[in-house]
């Protein structure tokens, strides 16, 4: 099984999520960035692994939330 953590960074003025070396488009927001997150690891397909978003916590450090994911073991 595969884990992943999707990662909400400052990128170009702005917010991307990682996903490994991989950043997204940029994003004004933190928020909009996060809900980009969700959108693509809703898509993604683990098996029965589990996926992760990490975004800055506002009292510093980091907060981590489970995400959704295809589970089903289809490939397409």
């Amino acid at each position: 099984m595969v884990d992943i953590t999707y990662q909400i960074v400052p990128h170009d003025e702005g917010w991307a999520y990682k996903l490994g070396d991989t950043l997204s488009e940029t994003y004004a927001t933190v928020e909009e960035a996060i809900d980009h997150a969700k959108r693509a690891a809703s898509r993604q397909k683990i098996g029965g692994g589990d996926a992760t978003l990490a975004f800055p916590a506002p009292g510093g450090g980091w907060k981590f939330v489970p995400l959704a994911t295809d589970k089903s073991g289809s490939r397409l």
